[in-house]
Order: C-alpha cells, then structure tokens, then sequence
C-alpha cells in the first residue's frame, strides 16, 4: 500500500518540477486568466481511460465532470437533493460558457455491466449506485428488447452506446441548455471510446448511429 502511495507522491514531483520551474510560465497564465476551457466533457469515472490524456490536452484545456458511466440526469426543477453533475454542468455552461458540451463514454464500462448483471443491486436499497443507474434504464431496456441473445461483451458495447444516445436527449431537458444550442453559442457531442482498438466514434443524431472520427 505504502508503494502506490510513493508512486503518485514520485509522480507528483515530477509534476512540480515540469509545470513550476521558475521559467516555467503555463501554470502562471492559469492562474493570472482564469479558466478558459475548450469543452466541457461528462466522462466516466473509470481509472483507466482519462479524458485530458486521450485527447492529449494540457491543463485548462477541458473542464471535466466524472461520474459512474459518464451518465446525465434529466433535469430536475427541486430542492430535496444534492445534483452534484447537474451543478458541474450548470457551471460549466452558464458560468464559463463553454462552447462544446461532449459526453465521453467508453468500452467495457464497470457500471454498464453491473447494470447489466444487476451486480448494482448488491447494497440493497440503501445503495447510491442502484438509484443512479436509473438514469440508464432505457438503454437496459433496450438490450433487453433487441439484443438479449448477444454474447455480454457486446451487450454492454451496445447498452454503453445506447446510454449516451439517451444522455444526450437527458441534456436537452436543461433550459439553459437548450437556450444555448437555439441560440447556437453551444454544441453538443456524444462520443465513445473504444478500448481495445483506441478508436473513437461519434454519435450522428441524423442517421442515428456511431461513426468514427478520424
């Protein structure tokens, strides 16, 4: 245990010694600037796929809101819980006003198969996870419907892919949100990752289907 903590304290140095050296002016500029992202991405909070590494960008490039399965809630008009995604979005979008909206999903996603396998259930009732896989029951549904006979593997590539397409409507419930995309000063993106091939693909909501970007 004590050796992965020295790992990232190592890592942690090197990070100093890169971006804090006295000629070193990049983190001086965030910080006299502001923030100034070029887009807002809702990804999962898988350890091993990072957005900002796999689209090679630099601090201040992104602002990033993470979450189990890089899901968005629809939007909800109350005051009895905490939103911690929709603040972030909320922040993003009417504070720093960033232009591109972009929800990154990816391959062999751990809360897309529980929700497949029901493993989401394993706290009972009391379980966070279990009432925040709610907002993927259309895309479960949909496997369910269409696809029941597929292999698991494919099956959570397919729900994964579904839950964005739904993600992507569940944005679109955001007044201000919509406001901005009629007002054409905000777009909005879905793409997945996948994995193992390092190919990245975007939804075309015209022909409804993914594509590969690229």
């Amino acid at each position: 245990m004590q050796k992965d903590l020295n790992a990232l304290i190592q890592g942690y140095e090197k990070f100093r010694e890169k971006y804090f050296q006295e000629d070193n002016t990049s983190f001086s500029q965030l910080v006299q600037g502001g923030q100034k992202p070029k887009a807002l991405m809702i990804a999962c909070s898988d350890s091993r796929v990072d957005p900002a590494l796999v689209m090679n960008c630099q601090p201040g490039d992104l602002f990033v809101i993470r979450n189990v399965a890089n899901l968005v809630p629809p939007f909800e008009n109350d005051h009895a819980y905490y939103h911690g995604t929709s603040a972030a979005l909320e922040f993003g979008v009417c504070v720093l006003g960033i232009p591109h909206l972009i929800l990154f999903g990816h391959t062999q996603c751990g809360g897309i198969q529980s929700l497949l396998e029901h493993s989401h259930e394993a706290c009972g009732q009391e379980s966070f996870l279990s009432k925040w896989m709610e907002i993927a029951t259309a895309a479960h549904d949909a496997i369910v419907d269409y696809h029941q006979d597929a292999p698991l593997e494919e099956q959570v590539v397919l729900c994964g892919r579904y839950s964005l397409a739904n993600s992507l409507q569940n944005l679109k419930t955001f007044p201000w949100v919509q406001e901005r995309v009629a007002a054409g000063s905000l777009l909005l993106h879905a793409w997945n990752f996948d994995m193992k091939t390092g190919v990245l693909e975007a939804y075309d909501e015209v022909d409804h289907c993914f594509k590969a970007i690229g």
